[in-house]
């Protein structure tokens, strides 16, 4: 009777410890697998809305900043020259191009060019429009 005991005793603490080391293993690979998930690359910094009147046409609208994440603290802390250069290049548009189809890319392109121009840098990876209206007087 006590070697039936003891051999159930082992088989006990064989499954406790098999069942541990299961745990273990799922744990440490959850772990890895979640360290290993991509961060975004981008970073957005929302601006506006920003208005612009000129004798051709009136434009309102409100943007977003990408750049890299690194480069997320920069971005607000020259955000009046990012105005002040979106503000520049809107007065400077033109209106026909705005109305194509193509007129929101030729606009983001623009912006995003104008506002790496103005600053003498590269830091600005694109300029997403988030509103947009374009009115002619």
């Amino acid at each position: 009777m006590a070697k039936a005991k003891q051999t159930e005793m082992n088989a006990t603490v064989i499954g406790a410890t098999l069942a541990f080391v299961v745990i273990a293993i799922l744990a440490v690979w959850f772990f890895l697998s979640y360290r290993a998930l991509p961060v975004a690359a981008s970073s957005y910094t929302s601006f506006g809305p920003v208005v612009v009147r000129n004798s051709q046409f009136s434009v309102k609208t409100s943007y977003a900043v990408q750049t890299r994440n690194e480069d997320e603290e920069w971005a607000k802390k020259h955000q009046k020259e990012l105005n002040f250069a979106v503000q520049a290049a809107l007065a400077n548009a033109d209106p026909q191009r705005l109305r194509d189809p193509d007129g929101v890319t030729y606009l983001q392109e623009m912006l995003r060019d104008a506002a790496n121009t103005a600053l003498n840098t590269r830091n600005v990876e694109a300029i997403l429009l988030t509103d947009l209206i374009v009115q002619a007087p």
